[in-house]
């Protein structure tokens, strides 16, 4: 073939496949069929590579790049090569059988026919080279699919599945052309033929490696399903109520976290909690199971009947299904904002935008209507489920409910009761001790307040308000 293939256009080349010639044929469409599942990988691996991915594939990256420069230094230059070699090859193969036969004298006719064979032998080589360049292409894109990054599987699984189709193309044609010779090549045919049943061993393992990575994102699509409709039905059966009580409220945080608890591993692909107070992460929640777009900004401004404009902390527009917190305050009060507005998001029909002054969940005496007011106890359950916060509680300072004595000041303040009690001055007073309390009885630990990611009279409150101790 006297033009480069490669060189015409997409829609000429596609002509040239289908125009009723032998050239470009199945050989050809093969090693195209390589070539573009290695531009695919080549892709994958350059969106791993972006600067905002590195450190998430940090381990993975020095063997994915080791691939790429594989890919573009070896297999690709190897393919082109061979997309390029055998449509020629093929060519001199179909004129020599041409020749043959339009001769008429029978010992030049023979002559030609072996001549024909030649020629075929060499276009048998081109295919097998190139189905075991298609090999090493569906073993790197095996790897690229399990750890390179997973929005791109999509392209990852199309370079396996082209890489394992062009290596059943290349054994289809090895075997189509061997059933043009005969018993005075059968040495050189079983050779053939034994390389050939290595490369269909390898063709089945990979068909059905391609088929599992099928699986694997339909199994992900299951979870997905899952996830979505345990989160349907419960938005479901609390929108339907006409008034909501603080035990609606209360109820519908628990059942969120033990979806959430029970779906991690959906929501979570990678370090996926190990505790229940992992879970309990609004954002993501909002992002991951409610399908938000969740974004933290600069500050959010709202002014009202002509007003000084004053900073709020987030606010919810349902219908345009975004949320926005503001990073002019702490990282206790975004949390709570959110955790606010995911409240809003699950209990509230109102599809208009939901605007919200700075709340971290202390209490604050703000004017505050009945959708605020129970967004603000949504927040509160979720973030600091009474159940949970007991339990790690109980955990924390070795008791249901703490009681000044000798032993629980010792263990808290190393000093007496009196000391405790001076130091304390009341009941709210004591709760900030223990809410921010980083050892007890000998034992360091992470504080309660942080461990549930707010504020420390936040907690302090929560801990009030569960009876958890006494002055």
């Amino acid at each position: 073939m006297d033009i480069d293939l490669l060189k015409v256009t997409t829609g000429e080349l596609l002509e040239k496949f289908g125009a009723g010639n032998h050239k470009p044929g199945s050989g050809s469409a093969a090693a195209f069929q390589g070539m573009l599942s290695a531009k695919l990988l080549v892709t994958v691996i350059s969106l791993t590579n972006e600067e905002k991915r590195k450190e998430r594939y940090k381990n993975v990256l020095p063997e994915l790049l080791r691939m790429d420069e594989k890919i573009h230094n070896d297999i690709f230059p190897q393919l082109k090569e061979l997309f390029q070699e055998d449509a020629i090859q093929f060519g001199k193969t179909i004129q020599a059988r041409e020749d043959r036969n339009n001769e008429t004298n029978a010992f030049e006719k023979n002559r030609l026919g072996i001549k024909a064979l030649s020629e075929l032998k060499i276009s048998i080589q081109i295919p097998l080279t190139i189905a075991k360049l298609c090999i090493e292409l569906a073993v790197i894109a095996d790897y690229v699919f399990d750890n390179a990054f997973k929005s791109a599987r999509g392209d990852s699984q199309v370079a396996l599945n082209g890489a394992v189709a062009g290596l059943a193309g290349c054994l289809s044609i090895i075997q189509l052309n061997l059933l043009s010779y005969g018993s005075d090549e059968n040495k050189w045919i079983s050779e053939v033929s034994k390389e050939t049943k290595d490369l269909k061993i390898r063709y089945n393992q990979l068909n059905e490696l391609a088929t599992s990575k099928l699986d694997v994102l339909e199994k992900e699509v299951k979870s997905n399903s899952k996830l979505y409709t345990a989160i349907d039905k419960l938005l479901h059966g609390i929108k339907s109520k006409n008034k909501l009580s603080d035990f609606d409220i209360e109820k519908l945080a628990s059942d969120l976290q033990n979806i959430l608890w029970l779906n991690r591993k959906t929501i979570w692909n990678k370090n996926i909690p190990d505790h229940p107070t992992k879970v309990l992460k609004p954002n993501i929640i909002l992002k991951k199971a409610l399908g938000y777009h969740y974004a933290v900004t600069e500050g959010i401004y709202l002014s009202e009947n002509g007003s000084e404009d004053y900073e709020i902390a987030g606010l919810i527009d349902q219908k345009q299904r975004i949320v926005l917190v503001s990073n002019g305050f702490d990282k206790n009060t975004q949390n709570f904002t959110a955790a606010h507005e995911l409240g809003h998001a699950l209990l509230h029909k109102q599809t208009i935008l939901h605007r919200d002054r700075p709340i971290d969940g202390s209490g604050k005496k703000l004017r505050r209507n009945t959708t605020e007011y129970q967004a603000d106890r949504f927040a509160t359950h979720f973030l600091m489920p009474s159940k949970l916060i007991k339990s790690v509680f109980r955990e924390l300072f070795l008791t249901d409910k703490f009681t000044i004595n000798e032993d629980n000041s010792f263990n808290l303040i190393q000093d007496s009761p009196n000391k405790l009690r001076a130091d304390s001055k009341n009941l709210r007073g004591l709760a900030f001790k223990l809410a921010s309390a980083e050892s007890f009885s000998n034992q360091n630990f992470k504080s309660i307040y942080k461990l549930f990611g707010v504020s420390v009279t936040a907690m302090a409150i929560r801990l009030e308000e569960l009876e958890l101790l006494e002055f």
